[in-house]
């Protein structure tokens, strides 16, 4: 059995408390050589640490302003996408139409009935479309679908042209149906809001609207086109085939000129879709900004800790050494 004198006890505490110095600034220092920062923000700033909140709040905005931004493009990726849809559909049925229009025929009306049909159903599906659930076309309320199933909408057409007996009256009554405050088209059809969301903030006193509805007046002369087009079939027995070939004509030069509609739709879109890559690019930067003056705030000199770091090492073999001669310890149990 080994007696300790006080000496021995006192001489083992201080040698014990210098140990657990070292070994906190070997921990420290390692960690610092690691990441590059200091480990102790507030003694490596002398407790003034209103610099690094602002830039931490500044970080905060940036990394909330990134994901709006990413939030925007989705919307109008998908926007732009659900667009290039509708024209393209337009686009086909209207050539077809204008064919047609030359030498009418039951079995060509047939064909453009289920032509247009079936590009009636696409569109509606374009312009009820949603990311994360959140309908893009549907103004204030983005938890509803803006536009009727296709059914719907050529049922309540079918009610508002019927008794027509010539391509004007088609034309005037699905005027009145698509057209006028309250009619069939707003009441039976359109299911959105009538307000536009709010512009939306890119940063910098940049704003974006994505205020595109459902409702807007090129979408109802599309649709106009494309139902009454889905309904030549079903008007041919109240038409005569000079009115019917008169109607499939003018639905050809409505669909024709519905495109250049789209297209500035799409050129809008296109400008907004501008803005937000220039928000993406400008908020990235600014980001990098950020973490520059946090670096420079809390950065440490890579060569000096690497000297502290050695030498803490020194230190720590010294003492060591110091303490086996003096107690015969073993390392396992000096580091236990």
């Amino acid at each position: 059995m080994v007696d300790f004198t006080l000496g021995d006890l006192s001489r083992n505490f201080v040698l014990r408390r210098q140990n657990t110095f070292l070994k906190q600034n070997l921990e420290r220092l390692t960690q610092e050589l690691s990441s590059g920062q200091a480990a102790d923000v507030s003694d490596h700033l002398s407790a003034r640490l209103a610099p690094l909140a602002d830039l931490e709040h500044e970080s905060r905005i940036l990394n909330s302003q990134k994901y709006v931004v990413a939030e925007l493009q989705s919307q109008t990726g998908a926007m732009q996408k659900s667009l290039e849809n509708i024209q393209d559909k337009t686009a086909s049925l209207a050539e077809d139409l204008a064919v047609a229009s030359v030498s009418i025929s039951a079995v060509n009306v047939a064909a453009l009935a289920g032509e247009a049909k079936a590009s009636l159903g696409s569109i509606v599906s374009s312009l009820n479309t949603s990311i994360a659930g959140r309908a893009l076309f549907s103004g204030t309320t983005v938890d509803v679908s803006p536009v009727a199933d296709p059914d719907t909408l050529l049922t309540g057409l079918a009610a508002a042209v019927s008794g027509a007996l010539s391509a004007a009256d088609v034309l005037s009554a699905a005027d009145t149906y698509f057209e006028t405050l309250g009619g069939g088209f707003e009441t039976d059809v359109y299911l959105g809001a009538t307000e536009n969301l709010s512009p939306i903030s890119l940063g910098s006193g940049d704003f974006v609207a994505l205020d595109t509805r459902a409702d807007d007046p090129v979408f109802r002369a599309n649709l106009k086109a494309v139902a009454l087009s889905a309904m030549l079939d079903d008007l041919s027995g109240s038409l005569s085939p000079s009115e019917q070939q008169k109607l499939t004509k003018d639905l050809a030069e409505l669909a024709l000129s519905n495109q250049s509609q789209i297209t500035g739709l799409r050129a809008t879109l296109g400008y907004a879709e501008q803005r937000i890559e220039a928000a993406v690019t400008r908020t990235a930067v600014e980001t990098q900004a950020v973490e520059l003056g946090r670096d420079a705030l809390l950065g440490v000199d890579p060569f000096q800790t690497a000297t502290d770091l050695e030498a803490v090492q020194n230190q720590l073999e010294t003492l060591y050494t110091i303490t086996s001669r003096s107690f015969r310890l073993s390392l396992v149990n000096f580091l236990s």
